[in-house]
């Protein structure tokens, strides 16, 4: 353990005393040269102002250098790893996605086609009647692996596009829960977006939705997409009960979806605002770059 405390502060003290030495031999330096490049007599707002011009040019690269640019490749390689975490997240999803339809799925299928075909061949009452119940705990079962895959990763949303894939979220919200939403998608009806576009506004959109479920209280929930000059805009409204103001500006670490959702716009370059009142609704509105998107 001390071993491990020493190579941690080792780079950061090396680092600091390379600077104070730069600035110290900078500034003698300077104040050695200044008497032979001003005049007989400057005035101190004239050595002052030499003084600050040539440090600046001096301390400028080294603080660029030593500072700066760390600064600047670690915010890089942090986008990276999200952009890849992301990735890697939607591939894992859409792989169970499929194995739940396509597996999980066909399987359900055929024991409620089987339990179909075995009640009427029976002759004992009991027997019938238990084959009907299991068929119908399959059915349940079936809506349940579908619905599931449905939030795993819609097919919907590879193969025809944004606007389906959100008006089967909305309807898949109806039918499974006690809110009432009303989604407009006509802007993007028959529109293709950038796949990283369209995975992060179905996510923004299915976690603000699943946050209203959840924590809104709210009886109804309003969902527009639309386009403006190069940006896909979403915007998720509801009548609940608001949110405090520290959870609305991001300061609750324990509120992994609200990360989440900033996190995906702003690797897109994009921005995701929240307007809350306590007892008035919260308004999400997410802006995300599209280019040029053809008619």
């Amino acid at each position: 353990m001390p071993g491990n405390i020493t190579e941690r502060w080792r780079e950061p003290l090396r680092v600091w005393l390379i600077v104070l030495g730069t600035v110290f031999t900078t500034e003698s330096a300077v104040m050695v040269a200044l008497p032979f490049l001003l005049p007989a007599e400057p005035s101190r707002t004239l050595e002052a102002a030499v003084d600050a011009v040539l440090l600046t040019v001096v301390l400028a690269p080294l603080l660029w250098g030593l500072l700066l640019r760390p600064l600047q490749e670690a915010s890089r390689l942090r986008a990276d790893f999200l952009n890849e975490l992301f990735t890697s997240i939607e591939a894992d999803r859409r792989q169970t996605a499929y194995d739940l339809h396509d597996g999980v799925g066909q399987s359900l299928t055929l024991l409620i086609s089987g339990l179909r075909s075995a009640a009427p061949t029976t002759t004992a009452p009991d027997v019938a009647r238990r084959c009907l119940e299991l068929k119908q705990l399959a059915k349940q079962a079936l809506t349940d692996v579908k619905r599931l895959a449905l939030g795993l990763r819609p097919s919907l949303l590879d193969d025809f596009g944004l606007a389906l894939a959100l008006d089967r979220v909305a309807v898949d919200v109806r039918e499974n829960h006690t809110l009432a939403v009303e989604i407009d998608t006509t802007a993007v009806t028959d529109r293709r977006f950038p796949g990283p576009v369209e995975t992060a506004a179905f996510r923004i959109v299915q976690e603000a939705l699943s946050n209203v479920v959840k924590h809104a209280n709210a009886t109804t929930a309003r969902v527009a997409i639309r386009l403006d000059v190069g940006f896909l805009e979403l915007e998720i409204g509801d009548d609940g009960i608001g949110m405090p103001v520290a959870l609305k500006r991001g300061y609750s670490p324990g509120h992994l979806g609200l990360t989440g959702m900033r996190e995906r716009a702003s690797l897109l370059g994009g921005s995701l605002d929240i307007d809350s009142t306590p007892g008035r609704g919260t308004r999400v509105i997410a802006r995300l770059p599209c280019g040029d998107v053809p008619e």
